[in-house]
């Protein structure tokens, strides 16, 4: 709880339909943001970063799109991987993300401006955890990421259950999967997300959602 007895982070299921600048609101929290986490119970840096592993190579390079603090670079490398670059919007918490060790390169970069200053098949794999949530262009969004990623390699996203159905989210892949740009998709039964924040419980879960780059 905070000092005024009201849930720390309150509103965090809904900040991104305000005008409330992201960079700003993680840029505070980045001091704080993994213990939080860890509190609530959040274990999808993990999950993301087994489901890549079953699917990559350990010497294979991945991208942690909206890598925050660092929190799936650190469940990147534990699960073997080598070569992980990181790119967040929030400064503040990619200086926490260097702290962790975990990254060969960080950059600042806004995720909602497209396209990404990346090169075409840069990775062998991408990760994006958490971040799907600020992010409504869905079928731009995926774009980019198979634009990024060499054909052969795998994604992994994580996506609200709420928010799955709002955006139409499976007709985003289907869209893609029909123009072959993407192949072997698998999308998870909706699973516990923040299970010790008040706000989500088991009224807001999340699909892991993995695809193959054509």
């Amino acid at each position: 709880m905070a000092s005024d007895g009201k849930p720390k982070y309150q509103g965090l299921s809904t900040v991104y339909q305000s005008d409330e600048d992201v960079a700003t609101y993680y840029d505070t929290w980045a001091g704080k943001y993994n213990q939080t986490l860890a509190e609530w119970r959040y274990d999808a840096p993990e999950q993301v970063a087994l489901r890549l592993r079953s699917e990559l190579p350990p010497q294979s390079a991945v991208l942690d799109a909206g890598c925050g603090t660092g929190l799936c670079g650190k469940a990147l490398r534990a699960a073997g991987f080598a070569t992980v670059d990181g790119v967040d919007v929030s400064s503040r918490s990619l200086e926490e993300a260097a702290r962790s060790g975990a990254y060969n390169h960080l950059r600042v970069i806004d995720m909602r401006q497209r396209p990404y200053p990346l090169a075409d098949d840069q990775y062998d794999g991408l990760v994006c955890a958490g971040v799907l949530t600020y992010l409504d262009d869905s079928l731009e969004t995926l774009s980019e990421f198979c634009r990024i990623v060499r054909p052969g390699g795998t994604v992994v996203v994580t996506q609200r259950d709420d928010l799955f159905v709002q955006r139409d989210f499976q007709k985003v892949l289907e869209r893609l999967s029909h123009e072959g740009r993407i192949a072997r998709v698998r999308i998870s039964e909706p699973c516990p997300y923040l299970p010790e924040n008040q706000e989500f419980r088991d009224k807001i879960r999340v699909h892991y959602i993995s695809f193959s780059v054509v």
